[in-house]
């Protein structure tokens, strides 16, 4: 597949197996429609036809809702020779609505598909609709060839109109990375796929309508419409379609468990997950409580826990980087290995060099799969980096490797992703920033990723006081211009906000202060917010005073002069037998049950400390009665 382009493959697919069925769409009533590899390749090559005679060679537009008429205007550009550029229908509620501006602004596209014209459209020189079932039966041919080095897609990953970035995403990167997602969903040809994510969005074009073209399977096209409005209807159709491969952001998964507890038994009704294989969970942090709780509310249906594929990947990277089936454990939660091709490294950000097994950097990534850069050229002066001649794509992500996997511990310090959705930092606080005026001085967003769901939050610096109604203006004006709702505003007094040296804003340390009631009093949420916040100081401070003490312990039956909370266990020499002495001296030293399977399973004193505490809420202690017992024992007890 090296050296052919995505055009190549739709057309090998239909001369070889022309009435084989490549898409299926079931609409809100169970009605399912469906287009052959040969219905494909002719209904593109009328489009590319189409697309030949509206001038330059420029890029194509996609402004077409999800369903079979989108791989079809995918392909067409393809057999023209043309990049896309996927972006939501105009006039969308959705989040990323109002985009279309920047990015026409940005990209220049030459064509643009879509079911209708639209204020958002007109500076676009040519339209053109998706052909329907009179272009059947045609010839299919193209129109302009691409080579495999050639731009396929534009991918932009800007959350907000303030400043879309494009993502060069060549043809060859993309066959690469549909290879590496066949290899690791298991794509063989009795699979079957179902996808409800946009295709506006990396996730849902490359891994839900290209990577079945790839792998030679039929997916079925569910409206993401139809997913949020009823979560469970996604399941009803993994059964009836037999989908072996399907999934999405961490959120959704959550939507689930949610939806399903509200209904009760009858949610469960007719439903048959047994088939289901490859359950994959990106785009967003992956949740230890999430697929936990998911595969205990869907066991009764057939679902395994061993379906569930963490993964971790980004625009920049094509779309996945690395990815491995769970294995239920206390403790975070491993994205896997590379996928064939992908080569990772853990680096030290400072001083630019690869860290050790275990220690926290940020992940670079090197490949076939990575961008050569942005549409625009714009904001990639630190996007690579060299390691020993090898060129690297800088994620800006932090995490660890251990055995080989990969363990993403924190999202891009300056992007927002909530229930999937990339929103820039500094769009956010453009908005926020313009909707407070002059009395004003700089602002802070960020993420805050908390039971029962993470929400994101803004420091807003307010001269003299504020306004009534500044912050209902303020969520107002960033809801409209990024489709980002704010859970928490903190309007706090002039140069609260941290800096660095050269007065950038540290919003991980502002993330961090609010966190530890720094913001206390001033922050504007919904009671349960705010109760959720207070419940995770006491926990963190719980969990911080308990990793403290399993330190001691450790430290002392291991013979070693340190142990630190984040230290691997194994590294200072626990093994069953010291794990076993550790949970019974651990269980006698706080009077709670340590079970010894936790301690063994656990990589480091602080995941001990998260899964003990997981434990023991669940089971009715709360973090304050925790803290009450560790109070009184002396963090270097001697083992008895």
């Amino acid at each position: 597949m090296a050296t052919q382009s995505l055009a190549d493959v739709l057309l090998i697919r239909a001369e070889s197996t022309p009435d084989a069925v490549a898409y299926e769409c079931v609409d809100a009533a169970g009605e399912v429609s469906a287009l052959s590899y040969a219905q494909v390749a002719t209904r593109a090559s009328a489009l590319a036809e189409q697309i030949a005679g509206c001038g330059d060679d420029g890029p194509v537009l996609l402004a077409v809702p999800a369903g079979l008429d989108y791989p079809v205007a995918v392909f067409g550009a393809f057999l023209a020779g043309r990049p896309v550029i996927p972006a939501y229908p105009p006039g969308s509620s959705g989040p990323d609505r109002g985009r279309l501006d920047g990015i026409v602004a940005d990209a220049r596209p030459s064509v643009v598909i879509a079911e209708q014209t639209h204020p958002e459209l007109a500076a676009v020189p040519a339209a053109l609709t998706v052909p329907g079932s009179e272009a059947d039966g045609g010839p299919w041919s193209r129109q302009g060839r691409s080579a495999a080095t050639d731009v396929a897609i534009v991918q932009y990953t800007s959350g907000s109109t303030g400043k879309p970035r494009g993502v060069l995403v060549r043809h060859d990167s993309v066959l690469a990375n549909v290879a590496g997602i066949a290899d690791r969903f298991q794509l063989t040809e009795s699979a079957r796929g179902l996808v409800w994510l946009p295709p506006y969005h990396d996730m849902g074009l490359i891994g839900g309508l290209l990577t079945p073209v790839g792998a030679g399977i039929t997916i079925r096209i569910m409206p993401p419409g139809d997913f949020l409005k009823s979560p469970l209807w996604w399941l009803r159709q993994v059964t009836e379609s037999g989908a072996t491969a399907s999934g999405g952001p961490d959120f959704a998964y959550a939507l689930c468990v949610r939806r399903a507890r509200l209904r009760g038994p009858e949610a469960l009704a007719g439903l048959d997950l047994s088939g289901w294989r490859v359950a994959f969970n990106g785009g967003e942090a992956v949740r230890h409580r999430t697929l936990t709780e998911f595969a205990e509310t869907f066991a009764p249906v057939g679902f395994r826990p061993e379906a569930f594929l963490p993964c971790y990947g980004l625009a920049e990277a094509t779309l996945m980087v690395s990815a491995g089936h769970w294995r239920p454990a206390p403790g975070p939660v491993s994205c896997g290995t590379p996928v064939p091709g992908q080569r990772i490294a853990v680096v030290d950000p400072e001083g630019l060099s690869p860290v050790g097994d275990g220690d926290e950097g940020e992940i670079w990534v090197a490949g076939p799969h990575i961008t050569p850069g942005y549409l625009s050229g714009r904001d990639q002066d630190d996007l690579f980096g060299d390691l020993d001649g090898v060129r690297y794509l800088r994620t800006g992500d932090l995490g660890y490797r251990a055995g080989g996997e990969l363990f993403v511990t924190g999202r891009k310090k300056d992007v927002i992703v909530l229930r999937g959705v990339n929103h820039h930092a500094i769009d956010v606080e453009a908005a926020a920033l313009d909707a407070a005026g002059k009395a004003v001085g700089t602002a802070a967003a960020f993420l805050v990723d908390i039971e029962p769901e993470p929400f994101a939050c803004l420091v807003l610096e307010v001269r003299g006081r504020p306004a009534p109604a500044l912050v209902g203006d303020v969520r107002a004006e960033v809801l409209a211009r990024t489709g980002l709702r704010l859970g928490a505003v903190a309007l706090v007094p002039p140069r609260s906000v941290p800096r660095t040296s050269s007065g950038k804003v540290r919003r991980a340390n502002c993330r961090d202060a609010l966190l530890a009631g720094a913001y206390d009093g001033s922050v504007v949420a919904d009671p349960a917010l705010l109760g959720a916040l207070a419940q995770r100081r006491d926990r963190d401070a719980a969990v911080a005073a308990l990793a403290g003490v399993i330190c001691g312990i450790v430290a002392e039956l291991c013979d070693v002069d340190e142990c630190r909370p984040t230290d691997r266990l194994v590294d200072l020499g626990v093994d069953s037998v010291r794990a076993g002495e550790a949970a019974d001296v651990l269980g006698d030293t706080v009077g709670l049950d340590v079970p010894f399977e936790t301690v063994l399973a656990a990589t480091t004193p602080r995941a001990v400390a998260d899964a003990l505490m997981d434990r023991w809420l669940s089971e009715g202690s709360t973090p304050g009665q925790v803290r009450e017992r560790l109070a009184a024992i002396d963090s270097h007890a001697s083992v008895s």
